[in-house]
Parts: structure tokens; sequence; C-alpha cells
């Protein structure tokens, strides 16, 4: 064996193959490392997210029922002083700030012993109440199996009038009904009125006049907009509507809203 030819082979062929060799190994393993840190990472983080969404969830929860209870409290405080003045408060309270089951039940309770006054305004927010959501659960219309393209036969309308704006919000109401069906509207349009303590309730806190649709029903609220808005401006009332997006899955149905 020659030595010498074995030495420069070494060093010129075999320890630069396996220098670069060691160094593609090296960088190799670098990128791996690098991606499953990046990749630990980000689990990291979504874990410490889902721990903080449901930290705040569990904070806001305990807080919610924190705040029912006090709201309960101040009912049952109010009914043993018999107190009409704490109840009245109290009753604004339930009607401002509590919604569901909670709501009814501490109006049930408002009512069966409260002042004789308490208990008569209660009665009539529970019927009142009671009467819209029966109309509310009827929304939707089942009997439609085929999404039928624009024409104002084909959707339901309710509008609505806040009692809170009186009879004149329930003339425009009617206005607006008459020229659906003037222009051939066969669906079913409905003048609703919205009692105050409905109308302080999560979901609806509506003023000035509105339109509430879903994303997909840009079409139909622009016609109905153009049309409320000119029947009421012959008719002596110039309106402005504005249309809000609402979650509610209310397919064929939109709703208008006189709250001046």
């Amino acid at each position: 064996m020659n030595w010498a030819s074995f030495g420069a082979f070494l060093k010129s062929v075999f320890i630069p193959l396996v220098t670069v060799a060691t160094a593609t190994m090296v960088a190799f393993l670098n990128s791996s490392i690098s991606q499953v840190d990046h990749e630990l990472k980000q689990r990291i983080a979504a874990v410490d997210i889902a721990i903080k969404e449901a930290r705040d969830e569990r904070e806001k929860i305990d807080a919610e029922r924190e705040f029912n209870f006090k709201i309960y409290d101040l009912v049952q405080q109010s009914l043993e002083e018999k107190n009409e003045r704490k109840q009245e408060v109290a009753k604004q309270f339930v009607l401002v700030m509590v919604d569901g089951e909670l709501r009814r039940r501490l109006l049930g309770v408002l009512e069966e012993g409260g002042t004789p006054t308490i208990k008569q305004e209660a009665a009539n927010i529970i019927v009142q109440e009671k009467e819209f959501q029966r109309d509310e659960n009827s929304n939707l219309r089942t009997n439609r199996n085929v999404k039928p393209s624009f024409d104002w036969e084909d959707w339901d309308y309710d509008i609505f009038w806040c009692t809170s704006s009186g009879t004149h919000a329930k003339e425009q109401a009617n206005f607006i009904k008459q020229e659906l069906e003037r222009e051939g509207a066969k669906g079913r349009i409905r003048v609703r009125e919205l009692y105050p303590s409905v109308n302080s309730r999560t979901g609806y806190k509506v003023s000035g006049y509105a339109i509430r649709r879903s994303e997909n029903e840009t079409t139909q609220a622009n016609a109905l907009e153009k049309l409320a808005e000119t029947v009421l401006s012959e008719k002596g009332y110039p309106a402005v509507f504005k249309q809000q997006l609402t979650s509610q899955s209310t397919r064929w149905y939109i709703s208008a809203f006189i709250c001046p």
C-alpha cells in the first residue's frame, strides 16, 4: 500500500466528504429540531389560550351567578319588606338585566308576592312576553323545501312598532304592511307590538328605524328598506332605516322596527 497516496486520498477526498456529510446532517438535525420546537411552541400556545378561555368563561359564569343571586336577594328583600318602591326597582332590574328562565321565575315571584300594583304589572308583562314568544316561535315556515328567488310573496315580514313610541309608530308599521300587500305580497305579513319589557332584553334593545336580516338576505332587506322609506316619506314620516345583522336562523323572514 502506498501510504503517501492513501494519506493524500484521506486529505483531499475522504475528509472533505465526511465534513460535508457531517455539516449536512447537523443542518438537517437543526432544521428538524427547529421544526419540532416550533410545533411544540404552537401546541403550548394553543393550550395556554384554551386554559385562558376556560378560565375567562368560568369567571364570567361565576360573575353572572353572583349577579343573579344579588338580583334574587333584591326581589326577596323587597317582598319581605312589602315596599312597593323597592319592588318597582327590583322589577326594573329584572327587566333590564336578567334573561331566560330566571327572568320568568323572578317575574312570577313578583306576581305572586308583590303589592297589588306590582302583581298586576308583573302579570301583564308575563302575558305580553308569552304572547310575543309564541309569535316569535312561528317565525320559521317549515313547509318550504326550496329557497325561492326574490319575490315579495315568497317572504314573511314582521313590522314591529315600539309601545314607547306611541300610536304614530303603529300607524307607520301599518302603512308598510299595506304597501307590501298592495304590491302583491302573499306571505305572512304582521304588524307586531314590541313591548318595553321585550325590547329591554338582550337581542332587542331597538331604537329608531331598523331592518334586521341574515348575511344572505341583503337583496330582500334592500327592497324592504326602499319600500318602507318611500311609503313613510309619502305619508309624512321621513325615515332612514339602518340594516342590522342578526344571528337568528330565520330563513325567508325579515323584520323591520319602528321605534323613533
